[in-house]
């Protein structure tokens, strides 16, 4: 399965699109599935990207390399305020599903499942069209995997902390006039500052001049986590963070500094989480800000706020995207297919020492775990070796296709679980994986498969695959019949 992801990120406008693909990453990554992301960003955008598999690539300016990097994508997501109509609609012909991440109706899209994670983005005035799919509401708010599952709050009776974070920039340079009026109004109060993109030297001289806060910066996600977990409210800009403030049942006071957050703070407005909306350019908005946090003095209201927030995000948004992309995947190709990992060991062993696996390979003895597991690692790591399993949509496991390449040809083989033989897939996996192979390796012009004579199923599946009787051959003293398939 070939995912794409196409997002942007930069140091003077922030990195939450970014982070928001992150998590749908990690959602496929822990389904084995590994998709590369394709960032129009800056150097900056990299320490989001460590353990990836990403390309920094001007995509706008671009847009040809683009294509030559995700054609043939089955599933593409697209996460951009840049990108036009005519760019959604120009890439959505070389992938078979595109999902498209717009969170305040930007545009009027063409075709494609549309994902909307705003808080009450069900009730919003989308117009129902026939090439149109919606995933709308916090329910499928896709966050940072850190946050997927988080432990019940702690609260304290007398508020003691607050966390101030207005983003990675702090484009309306509002943390140091909050922190200001926080301490005047009471200075006893632990003031928690996260900048997410200033360098050492300006937090240090920050430490040094309001030395009744604690400044941090760059943190992780866990690192975040932890913080919003130990501060009894927050003040944030009103962007991803709420989620994430959300689902850790932090008591929120929201500032709005852009204007597509003026919908998303009015929605969690609505739904009681954030007690007045307040806007960067408002007259005397630390005011309003001080306001609040006088009300949220009460443990009472910072409890009632915080179980709003977690019943509003439970923080399964990621998984609950990605199991509605590989569904709708498998209604017309019943099965996926993704190269093994290190994690299917185990399966994959129990396959191949399946007695009728056994009875129709080359070498018909059990193999011992230890024997396969040097085997397995040595596949999947070796280049000119091609290894994939088949899983339906509900991940259980089909079956396994392995392709040795040499020079210009290559060497199938198939073999399917017990549960799923005689079902008619064969074909299909043989198909799509001989497919992937041409495409992945130009230099493939043939693909043999050695088959016994007495195993009819498998030359039936190969033969309507395309595959073509060659000739008989001699194997370790056993007669195979050789067929071929040739690239188009």
């Amino acid at each position: 399965m070939k995912i794409s992801i196409i997002t942007e990120g930069f140091q003077n406008t922030g990195y939450g699109h970014i982070t928001r693909c992150l998590s749908l990453y990690q959602a496929f990554e822990e389904k084995n599935i590994y998709p590369t992301l394709y960032i129009n960003g800056d150097e900056k955008a990299k320490k989001f990207l460590a353990n990836t598999n990403y390309k920094l690539i001007n995509w706008l300016s671009h847009p040809a390399a683009l294509i030559k990097e995700i054609i043939n994508s089955d599933i593409l997501i697209i996460d951009s305020y840049l990108a036009s109509k005519e760019f959604y609609d120009n890439l959505s012909k070389f992938c078979r599903i595109i999902l498209i991440i717009d969170d305040y109706m930007r545009l009027d899209y063409s075709s494609g499942i549309i994902l909307n994670g705003t808080i009450n983005a069900e009730s919003f005035p989308y117009q129902h069209k026939s090439n149109l799919e919606y995933l709308l509401g916090s329910k499928f708010i896709p966050i940072r995997k850190e946050f997927w599952n988080v432990s019940p709050r702690k609260f304290n009776r007398e508020l003691k902390s607050i966390l101030i974070t207005y983003g990675g920039q702090d484009i309306r340079n509002l943390t140091l006039p909050t922190l200001k009026a926080i301490h005047d109004f009471n200075s006893d109060i632990n003031l928690k500052i996260v900048f997410g993109n200033k360098d050492e030297d300006e937090i240090n001289k920050l430490k040094d001049k309001y030395r009744f806060a604690e400044f941090y910066h760059s943190l992780s996600a866990n690192e975040m986590k932890e913080l919003m977990m130990n501060c009894d409210i927050a003040i944030a800009a009103a962007g991803q963070t709420l989620y994430e403030l959300a689902v850790t049942g932090t008591p929120t006071i929201a500032v709005e500094v852009a204007e597509n957050q003026k919908n998303n703070i009015l929605e969690w407005h609505k739904a009681g989480f954030i007690l007045e909306p307040i806007s960067y350019n408002d007259i005397n908005f630390t005011k309003k800000i001080i306001d609040q946090i006088d009300k949220l003095k009460s443990i009472r209201v910072r409890k009632k706020i915080s179980s709003i927030g977690k019943t509003k995000v439970d923080g399964q948004g990621s998984r609950r995207v990605i199991n509605y992309l590989i569904e709708k995947f498998c209604q017309t190709e019943e099965f996926y297919l993704r190269k093994a990992t290190l994690n299917d060991s185990k399966i994959v062993f129990e396959l191949s020492n399946d007695p009728i696996v056994r009875s129709q390979s080359i070498n018909k003895n059990f193999i011992p775990w230890d024997e396969h597991l040097n085997w397995f690692e040595n596949k999947i790591n070796d280049k000119n070796y091609l290894f994939l399993l088949a899983f339906d949509k509900s991940d259980n496991f089909i079956g396994q296709i392995r392709f040795q390449i040499e020079e210009n040809s290559a060497t199938v083989s198939i073999s399917i679980t017990e549960k799923f033989r005689g079902k008619g897939l064969s074909k299909k996996i043989i198909t799509d994986g001989c497919k992937k192979v041409f495409n992945e390796f130009n230099n493939i012009k043939n693909i043999f498969a050695y088959i016994l004579p007495e195993n009819i199923a498998s030359i039936n599946g190969f033969k309507s695959a395309g595959f073509k009787f060659v000739k008989e051959e001699m194997i370790n003293n056993e007669k195979y019949l050789k067929f071929i398939l040739e690239k188009d």
